[in-house]
């Protein structure tokens, strides 16, 4: 009876998030096409994300918000072991740009969204790992942050625990000298498992966004220990829930 239940959850869940992504469909459509105004897309992110949730029962408890100006730029890295990751920077205090792997594009509607407004990698590729990560610098100008999960995809065979991180997201803030965002979401990977067909348990999305550090007067050479800070701090914070 239990999985059943379950089931029908999943169902529930696969029809308010289509459903109502398909209803903003035509504002990301709007927004696309003037590239001034992609920054824009945060706001729609917000209101999927949010409405989706609550439809779905789901609560949301976000915090370190305090730590962040929503006027500064930041790189935000996150551990990655769900799909449900990228709804949960509906919640980030900016505009920001997604860097995801190439197979989002194939997603209809949502890939085009995605490809258009974000930066999609083949992360097999060194040179289009480059090339992408180029893009993102350039996508995000002034104005927008950027996120990176530096595990390079949902690459874990041992959740919670995190594999090696790559060096895009650190190679990033030190090129645009902003600070990175350590970001903890403990919780998603048992919401939204990776599984070929995943079945969705209720239950509260928690998000921890920690205090940034700077990487104002840093070079390449100090990405080895960047990774490592950023690392062990969303470790720490995972350990506290598992």
């Amino acid at each position: 009876m239990q999985l059943f239940l379950k089931k029908i959850y999943t169902v529930w869940c696969a029809i308010v998030f289509i459903g109502l992504f398909i209803l903003v469909f035509p504002f990301f459509l709007i927004i696309i096409w003037v590239p001034a105004w992609h920054k824009h897309c945060f706001y729609i992110n917000k209101i999927w994300a949010t409405i989706a949730l609550f439809f779905v029962g789901i609560k949301t408890e976000i915090s370190g918000l305090e730590n962040l100006n929503s006027k500064n730029q930041y790189v935000y890295c996150a551990n990655h072991f769900s799909l449900l990751d990228i709804v949960s920077f509906g919640f980030s205090p900016n505009s920001v740009v997604y860097v995801g792997k190439s197979s989002l594009a194939k997603i209809p509607l949502f890939g085009f969204m995605f490809k258009k407004l974000h930066v999609t990698v083949n992360r097999k590729s060194i040179k289009d790992s480059y090339n992408s990560l180029q893009l993102a610098l350039l996508k995000m100008g002034d104005e927008r942050s950027l996120v990176m999960f530096p595990e390079g995809g949902i690459m874990s065979k041992s959740i919670p625990k995190m594999t090696r991180f790559k060096d895009g997201a650190f190679r990033a803030a030190i090129t645009k000298q902003i600070p990175l965002v350590p970001v903890t979401l403990p919780d998603n990977w048992i919401i939204l498992p990776d599984e070929k067909i995943p079945l969705i348990n209720r239950k509260k999305m928690r998000m921890i966004f920690h205090q940034p550090i700077s990487t104002e007067g840093l070079n390449m050479e100090d990405v080895p220990a960047l990774k490592e800070k950023v690392f062990k701090v969303i470790t720490d914070e995972l350990n506290k829930y598992h």
